[in-house]
């Protein structure tokens, strides 16, 4: 089987890594509100990029100061139990 290239990172570092969906911040009219990002939780960032392929993320941020929490009411569809958000005071949110 054909090995699927990982962003690089030290892969001791990964906690977690896979494919989320994302808010866009600003949807576009004719683009999705929801946009599928490949993921990696780390002990100390989260990262995600447009695919597993990318070598460079879209974002980052310091995991440490972010708090999850269930946020159902995001969505109308059946992916509804699934959303979460990420909070940080006085930081951008992430859902």
């Amino acid at each position: 089987p054909e090995e699927i290239p990982r962003p690089v990172l030290d892969s001791g570092n990964i906690l977690k890594q896979g494919y989320l969906e994302k808010r866009s911040r600003d949807p576009s009219f004719f683009g999705s509100e929801w946009q599928k990002r490949w993921c990696v939780l780390t002990r100390r960032d989260f990262l995600y990029y447009a695919s597993e392929r990318s070598k460079q993320p879209k974002g980052s941020f310091p995991i440490e100061l972010y708090r999850p929490r269930w946020a159902s009411q995001l969505r109308k569809d059946s992916r509804k139990k699934c959303c979460f958000q990420l909070l940080c005071p006085g930081k951008r949110s992430y859902e």
